[in-house]
């Protein structure tokens, strides 16, 4: 990922400055002028100086002038050199969270441990407390166990499949038979699945379920080789993950998303799961410890360099999830960054193995 180091360091001066347009930008959505500039910085610096160093800021790149008299706004590069700075401070906890959030994401978090909607809630909670777009990434279960498989018979040939994987996550799906076979049946070709599939990856039981009962050809045996059939997609859909978002609106309200090209590019990558969930693979496979701010023409992915896109790695159901934030350019940084990391802590502490 790109950072300021790669270009010419800054003197303090400039430094001050430029974290100074840099906070009026985020506060106003505006170009900042010179004068506010002065105004906004807490030490005695004449207008002539500011201006000067404006000047020099626009030519190296990390300011740009939208047009003749208007006040200056931040590149991507003047962006990063703020956000680098906040994160140099990080480890020694030189910014403190906005009041209230560390308590609010962990009674959250709480309230969502052991729900069906989980991934959903989090997705809520993350967008909330960090008032931007939240995409939240529930592990993939590719290579989780398979314990057992529960068949119920509901009727009219539907087969109510639950698939029971190691560290709690289950499965369950509603398949349709050509037949209504009586439930002791169903109930023994379950039991004859759990046999088949019990101890084998969820990948492996994905490949192996079309032929996993070839067996003497019985009313049990012709069940569980339908159902088993029949719940291959259910066991696939459960390899990807769960993926949810959350927090569309809080970010259409933004100046940048009055042009139509932001706004189409955020709506059709919000339309794709798959996109969502590569992306934010592509995105953590960059990073050594997957957590990662991508600014704008930063982002490798083209449809989002339009936006800032922060990413972290995060403990879900003793697997490993991926979490984000999306919004403008002129995001809150530092509360989206205060909202990651109190998302990744509290998860961590749930599950009693924080990652890094």
């Amino acid at each position: 990922m790109p950072t300021s180091s790669q270009r010419t360091p800054l003197d303090d001066r400039s430094l001050a400055i430029l974290n100074a347009i840099v906070r009026l930008n985020l506060e106003t959505g505006r170009p900042v002028s010179s004068g506010l500039v002065e105004r906004g910085l807490q030490r005695a610096v004449s207008s002539a100086t500011v201006r000067s160093v404006m000047k020099r800021l626009e030519d190296a790149g990390y300011l740009e002038q939208p047009h003749t008299s208007a006040g200056r706004l931040p590149t991507d590069a003047g962006y990063r050199v703020f956000v680098d700075r906040l994160l140099a401070g990080w480890s020694l906890r030189r910014h403190e969270a906005p009041a209230g959030m560390e308590d609010q994401m962990r009674q959250g978090v709480r309230r969502a441990a052991g729900s069906q909607d989980r991934v959903k809630l989090l997705a809520g909670l993350l967008s909330r407390l960090t008032d931007s777009l939240s995409i939240v990434a529930g592990p993939t279960l590719a290579e989780a166990t398979v314990q057992r498989v529960e068949c119920y018979r509901r009727g009219g040939g539907r087969v109510l499949m639950v698939v029971i994987l190691d560290n709690e996550a289950v499965r369950t799906g509603l398949v349709t038979l050509p037949d209504d076979p009586p439930e002791q049946v169903v109930a023994a070709a379950g039991r004859l699945l759990s046999e088949q599939l019990s101890g084998r990856s969820l990948r492996e039981a994905t490949a192996v379920a079309p032929g996993a009962v070839d067996l003497v050809d019985t009313p049990v045996t012709r069940c569980a080789a339908r159902l088993s059939r029949a719940g291959r997609e259910l066991l696939r859909g459960a390899d990807a993950g769960e993926i949810q978002f959350d927090g569309v609106a809080s970010v259409l309200g933004a100046p940048e998303f009055q042009e139509p090209a932001p706004l189409r590019a955020l709506l059709r990558f919000l339309e794709s799961p798959e996109a969502m969930r590569d992306t934010l693979a592509q995105l953590g496979a960059r990073t050594a410890d997957g957590f990662g701010v991508w600014i704008g023409q930063e982002n490798p992915v083209d449809a989002l360099q339009c936006f800032t896109v922060m990413t972290r790695r995060v403990a879900l159901d003793g697997r490993v999830g991926m979490v984000a934030v999306l919004g403008p350019r002129r995001m809150p940084y530092l509360r989206a960054l205060h909202g990651l990391d109190s998302l990744r802590r509290e998860l961590g502490a749930a599950a009693g193995s924080p990652l890094n």
